[in-house]
């Protein structure tokens, strides 16, 4: 559980350095700000995830999805910004209920910080869809 959390977060990294390096984003401070900002938070999720946690020694052969019926999400490539700020949103809701789904099968403490994280991305989601309007 905590392997696919720390892997969402890494992805979630990962697409925000994408959009950050967008010519269009670094032109526009506010939203540059803001995602800098929330990039900071999924650093602190991963951190927080990793804290206490001992991954298993034998690598999982393939990873299990977080829920039935669950898929890959990925956003189409762009160079648009308000094409990028709308992935980022629906990476973070797609986060956000993979970390719900998970939090079912979790330990309390686990569950406590899943929860927080996918509260967290709600948020993210919120915050971005209103700046692409």
């Amino acid at each position: 559980m905590r392997d696919r959390a720390l892997a969402a977060e890494a992805d979630l990294l990962s697409r925000y350095d994408a959009a950050l390096a967008l010519p269009s984003v670094t032109a526009d401070h506010a939203l540059s700000a803001k995602l800098t900002a929330i990039r900071a938070e999924h650093a602190a999720h991963a951190a927080a995830i990793k804290q206490g946690y001992t991954p298993p020694s034998a690598p999982v052969s393939s990873p299990a999805p977080s829920a039935p019926g669950a898929t890959t999400w990925s956003p189409p490539a762009t160079t648009d910004t308000k094409t990028a700020v709308t992935a980022l949103a629906g990476a973070e809701q797609h986060a956000a209920s993979d970390r719900t789904a998970d939090i079912l099968a979790a330990d309390g403490t686990t569950a406590m910080l899943l929860a927080s994280i996918a509260a967290a991305e709600s948020g993210h989601a919120a915050l971005l869809l209103g700046a692409s309007a």
